[in-house]
């Protein structure tokens, strides 16, 4: 009888989750915006069944574009509460932020109470392209910096600049820079179950392979980009589960 009763608790808590993470998952932007003169893909891979990854896009205007993409400590039901909770404060305040920083600075402040009573930390990028001047500025909320290839080079770089995670501190300021974009150029944004992902040996992928990994990939659409940095990983990790969520978004320049 016993055995009975936990095994229908455990298939209602199943079907829960199972519903938990279908609700997530459509929260995620299903195809990014049409853009002329850039595409975009973007993908998320889930390891458990709700986790803390978050990505969006806001379209200012026919050539301006708000990117960003984030993450929150842990793998549970109360990251994916924060995420959403994270989603709805950024699709009411997004539009009224004119910089990438103050985009951060407003988000650390509507967000401090909660992440600081559930002792959660957001990390979170923002991105502002400019289709006209092709002018990408940015701000770092303590999140992995993205891969910036540039069209003609060997190897890449990372796009960082000064800013604490959310959630640490009210009133914290978050440094922002430009880079302008070159025809051929990409940009990777990702979360850090990417860089983090382990071989057998417990070595980590890290940065410097997932840079030699875009770089192999570069002359890919963006999608193809995605497909082979994800293969790259399943053949570091030699096919074993990811133990993070893994969040990608990739932007080409024509």
């Amino acid at each position: 009888m016993e055995q009975e009763r936990l095994l229908l608790t455990y298939e209602d808590l199943s079907r829960e989750m199972e519903t938990a993470r279908r609700i997530q998952r459509s929260l995620l932007p299903q195809a990014p915006p049409h853009l002329l003169g850039a595409r975009i893909s973007c993908r998320s891979v889930p390891a458990h069944f709700v986790g803390g990854d978050y990505y969006d896009f806001f379209r200012r205007d026919e050539n301006t574009i708000d990117m960003v993409i984030a993450d929150v400590s842990g793998h549970d039901l109360g990251a994916a509460l924060i995420m959403v909770a994270t989603r709805g404060m950024l699709r009411a305040n997004a539009y009224r932020s004119g910089t990438a920083r103050d985009a951060l600075a407003v988000l650390n402040e509507l967000l401090f109470d909660d992440l600081t009573s559930t002792e959660l930390i957001l990390t979170m990028f923002y991105a502002k392209y400019s289709i006209d001047t092709r002018l990408l500025s940015y701000a770092n909320g303590g999140h992995e910096p993205p891969l910036l290839y540039r069209c003609g080079k060997d190897g890449c770089m990372f796009l960082d600049s000064d800013g604490m995670v959310l959630g640490v501190m009210k009133g914290a300021s978050f440094e922002e820079k430009t880079v302008r974009l070159r025809e051929g150029d990409l940009v990777l944004f990702y979360t850090d179950g990417i860089t983090e992902v382990n071989a057998p040996s417990g070595e980590l992928f890290g940065r410097d392979r997932l840079c030699r990994s875009v770089y192999r990939h570069r002359g890919a659409p963006p999608e193809g980009v995605i497909d082979g940095v994800l293969s790259d990983l399943a053949e570091f990790s030699r096919g074993a589960s990811f133990t993070d969520d893994i969040s990608l978004v990739v932007m080409k320049v024509d």
